[in-house]
């Protein structure tokens, strides 16, 4: 009797568990149901690949609710921010996104449940029936005590979703903890500068590694200052390599000091180029033209020098179809005849990137065939192009000297505009026949790998769909590696010369017998062109403002009546026209887009103006006092169809807006930027194809997914 019970209390504890654990599922299946459980259900789950639009299977849901960034009545009436949409969460704040396997199976899953329950519950209950001891029936007691408080357990587990510390609060906090942070950094300004100056001693010739400027410790004010400490601790021939303070600030700590120097000084420094037998290198910013097309530039280099332009960041803009690096060289090349740069003696229009190397090598190719070691070349350009950095990228290939390139100190760069004070220079390789041969065969022999690298790129570009597949990147490599003193003193038998303990550390001297009849590439310092806006921000806003990677279309819907925002920079009435509109923005994504109602952007932006609704610019009130507002322009565009666009309308230095309507229908607009700077009308548009990679519009939104991509 006693074994028989023993078994028999045996399977009853193990269908109890399965009881215990069933009623456990079924308890979460059943907060399912309720909107305020789906929430913390979907708390672990946040991954938005998991997730779908069920709005058409919860028709109550009807209404959109944003997250409060400034707690502003007027950030009420804002129709569209792609900021603040960015915090929206369609499961807790809208309920009406589920699970793909709770849409999919949910109801089976419920049914599978309740046949288990009623299968369990009647074993148990013929079990009980059979076997009526004191001791299961008082077992039976304890197991509805236990489910009826692990059903309590369960229910109290569930929070109401708006307190629940969700992760779309997280993110929001993340966000308000480092624009905090970005605010309450100490920046270093004029007076706070490190160590002492001490006018009496005089300035070296000796220029800085990083600008150019010659050293001195006179003045913190003036360009090329070092500390006295400093600066008299160094020999005049040791000061060779060192950078100056404002250069050390700006590579280690992205902090800019101010320098008294005057637009006018630019041109008198690149007006050495008049008297020479020198090529030109003019480099264009592709993601700022006309804008980064310096007008004045053919008073200096006249109309017969030969002269290569250079379309620079090229791996930052996106493809919108197969042939788009065609298309945007000739975009370049007929911005440049609308400049009147035509009229110079153009030799080659290339499209690069100095940051990832690509197209380099082929301009390296293109200047040394055409152009040899007949005279100098001189990088030219307005401001932030990026002629430092393709001066730095030529030093570690073949255009440089092989016995200087590991003894050159690299050109600063940064976002800060006028980086360069004056001139930096470094030898040119002289490229013989059997150098250029050696040169093509190395080519020739990578040209294999970094093709079986594209096509692996492109593969996982399919793949993955992540964008850091679609950029592009090249490389730069070097033939000729020059020879250590060992290795020269090894290949003569006869050398006797001792090794001097330390001479292997030296610095760069141009007037060293190993460069006195070389060919020079100069890097000068980039001119301010009129209709750009760069000179009206800080470097925080700076860094906000210029792309740092592959740029990502935002495309939007703008009704007449409406305004559209860039961050703070610039702005675009739709003053008149038929139908609604589609503009796709190509700037930085830490621009925001914002629409509103035409009768409320002046409120808006008034108050909203440092905002993180805005963005840029932003710091104190003194900084936005100065700010100087925004100036317009009239524009009427004509589409030419919905799935190309017809005129891009330049930001100056913030972007450009590819306006996209009807074939042949007319739409009049006004665009804005701080004092009307850089506002052009740019046709053909740069990526016209940009617009139909907008994806599907999001729902309750101007805006769009903008997932789109070209394989």
């Amino acid at each position: 009797m006693i074994s028989t019970c023993y078994r028999t209390r045996r399977h009853v504890f193990a269908l109890r568990n399965i009881y215990y654990n069933r009623r456990y599922l079924n308890s979460q299946n059943s907060a399912l149901d309720e909107p305020n459980h789906i929430d913390s259900d979907l708390k672990e789950n946040s991954h938005p690949e998991f997730y779908i639009d069920a709005r058409s299977k919860l028709p109550q849901v009807t209404d959109v609710v944003k997250v409060k960034i400034t707690q502003k009545e007027i950030e009420g009436k804002i129709v569209y921010n792609s900021l603040v949409d960015s915090f929206v969460d369609r499961t807790r704040f809208l309920n009406r996104v589920k699970k793909y396997q709770v849409l999919d199976s949910r109801e089976k899953q419920q049914q599978k449940n309740e046949l288990l329950d009623k299968e369990v519950d009647s074993i148990i209950a013929s079990l009980i029936m059979k076997k009526s001891s004191d001791e299961i029936s008082g077992q039976t007691e304890e197991t509805k005590v236990e489910v009826e408080d692990l059903d309590h357990e369960v229910g109290n587990s569930f929070s109401f979703p708006y307190l629940a510390h969700t992760p779309v609060t997280q993110k929001l906090a993340k966000f308000k903890a480092k624009r905090k942070a970005q605010l309450e950094e100490l920046h270093l300004s004029d007076e706070l500068n490190y160590g002492t100056p001490n006018p009496d001693i005089l300035v070296s010739i000796i220029p800085c590694g990083g600008c150019g400027a010659k050293l001195h410790c006179q003045s913190p004010s003036i360009p090329g200052y070092l500390p006295s400490e400093i600066f008299s601790s160094f020999q005049t021939p040791d000061l060779r390599g060192q950078i100056c303070q404002r250069c050390r600030f700006l590579r280690d700590h992205d902090v800019a000091l101010n320098v008294n120097i005057s637009p006018e000084e630019y041109p008198k420094v690149i007006s050495v180029i008049r008297d020479q037998v020198a090529m030109v290198i003019l480099v264009v910013d592709l993601l700022d033209f006309p804008c980064s097309i310096w007008p004045g530039l053919l008073d200096i280099i006249g109309t017969k020098r030969p002269v290569c332009v250079v379309g620079n960041k090229v791996d930052l803009i996106p493809k919108d179809s197969k042939g788009y690096l065609h298309h945007i060289k000739k975009c370049l090349v007929n911005e440049l005849e609308n400049s009147g740069i035509n009229r110079a003696n153009i030799k080659l229009v290339s499209l690069i990137s100095a940051t990832t190397g690509f197209g380099v090598e082929q301009l390296i190719t293109k200047i040394q065939n055409s152009w040899g070691a007949r005279g100098d070349v001189y990088l030219l350009g307005c401001t932030n192009v990026g002629k430092s950095s393709l001066f730095n990228a030529l030093i570690s290939s073949d255009f440089c000297k092989t016995q200087a390139s590991d003894l050159l100190e690299r050109a600063t760069v940064s976002a800060w505009p006028g980086t360069t004070l004056n001139l930096l220079k470094f030898p040119m390789l002289r490229p013989s026949s059997i150098r250029l041969y050696e040169r093509t065969l190395r080519l020739k022999a990578e040209s294999r790998s970094h093709a079986t690298e594209e096509r692996m790129r492109k593969e996982q570009l399919k793949e993955t769909r992540n964008r850091e597949f679609a950029t592009l990147i090249g490389h730069i490599g070097r033939t000729f590696t020059a020879k250590t003193k060992e290795e020269r003193e090894a290949f003569d038998p006869f050398s006797l010369r001792a090794v001097i303990p330390g001479d292997e550390k030296r610095s760069f001297n141009p007037k060293s017998k190993d460069f006195l009849d070389s060919k020079w590439c100069f890097d000068t310092p980039g001119t301010i062109n009129p209709s750009q806006i760069l000179t009206l921000l800080t470097l925080e806003e700076l860094m906000c403002t210029l792309p740092k990677k592959l740029i990502k279309p935002r495309t939007v819907l703008i009704k007449p009546g409406m305004t559209y925002f860039l961050a703070g920079l610039g702005r675009i009435d739709y003053v008149d026209g038929p139908h609604s509109l589609l503009l796709t923005t190509l700037a930085s994504s830490d621009l925001p887009l914002t629409l509103i109602d035409h009768q409320d952007a002046d409120q808006m932006y008034a108050e909203l103006l440092g905002s993180p609704i805005l963005a840029v610019p932003f710091g104190s009130e003194k900084r936005l006092k100065h700010w100087p507002g925004l100036s317009g322009k009239d524009i009427t565009v004509t589409g030419v169809g919905w799935k190309e666009s017809a005129v891009d309308i330049v930001l100056s230095s913030a972007g450009w807006v590819a306006v996209t309507g009807e074939e042949g229908t007319k739409y009049n607009l006004k665009a804005y930027t701080p004092y009307g700077r850089g506002i052009h009308v740019r046709t053909p548009p740069l990526l016209p194809r940009a617009v139909m990679l907008r994806g599907t519009r999001l729902s309750s939104s101007q805006g769009f997914r903008n997932d789109g991509l070209v394989v």
